[in-house]
């Protein structure tokens, strides 16, 4: 199971990358200008060699030269006892999160319909309609820009229409082997019509016709409507959880 945990934080570090990485002894320090937690947080790719506390020190400092708050992103890859020493300094526990996988062999069909849209994704129209439904700033979507051009992976930029705006949109990157989705989200006045589970479905019947196997997202699991959404997707396979340790 940790193998496969491991390549699918390796593929979605990569479908959604920091402006800036720096390693420090196996450890991916992510900056993205407070684009999002994930895109600036401590991730555990190895667990290296040197003391916690010598590299929760270190971690420290690089953020705080930065002028950023220092968060760690802690999966089942990260170095026992880190998650406890965290909480003994004063860092809070957040946004526990569920990694959920779907065997894409599992997909039997596309979307029937003919509405949906797929768009290059530095399309500034499908760029718009993402941040007015995801709520990003004139800030946010600069730097979401600025990230998007840095992966190096297949983009899959879906949406729907009604008249002449975005009401659901979705994103895949995908490599040989996983399609990661992100950035799902509908417009509330569209919601409950099935228009997200298309836009999935669409994405996962493309990635099956070029030979992709597996497929997986990651849900807040607070977010009980979510969790129950993925579900009837297919996504019903928990591989693992992670959260996030912020300084209070």
């Amino acid at each position: 199971m940790l193998h496969q945990i491991a390549e699918i934080e390796v593929h979605s570090l990569s479908a959604i990358p920091a402006l800036r990485t720096e390693i420090y002894d196996g450890w991916h320090l992510r900056f993205a200008r407070n684009h999002t937690r994930r895109a600036n947080s401590v991730n555990v790719v190895s667990r290296g060699k040197l003391p916690l506390d010598e590299k929760i020190n270190y971690c420290e400092a690089a953020y705080a030269s930065e002028g950023q708050p220092c968060h760690f992103r802690l999966t089942p890859l990260a170095n026992e006892g880190l998650d406890d020493m965290l909480a003994s300094r004063n860092y809070g526990f957040f946004g526990e999160t569920e990694g959920r996988v779907q065997t894409i062999d599992d997909v039997t069909s596309a979307d029937s319909d003919g509405d949906i849209i797929v768009y290059d994704a530095t399309s500034t129209l499908w760029l718009k309609g993402l941040a007015a439904l995801t709520g990003q700033d004139a800030a946010k979507q600069d730097i979401f820009r600025e990230m998007l051009s840095r992966i190096e992976l297949d983009i899959q930029a879906l949406a729907i229409l009604r008249g002449k705006e975005i009401v659901a949109c979705g994103m895949g990157v995908q490599s040989k082997n996983y399609l990661g989705l992100f950035e799902f989200a509908t417009h509330p006045n569209f919601r409950r019509r099935g228009y997200a589970a298309r836009i999935a479905r669409h994405m996962l019947h493309t990635a099956k016709k070029a030979g992709v196997t597996e497929a997986y997202l990651q849900v807040v699991a607070e977010n009980k409507a979510g969790r129950k959404f993925w579900s009837r997707i297919g996504f019903r396979d928990v591989l693992y959880r992670y959260h996030y340790r912020s300084k209070l």
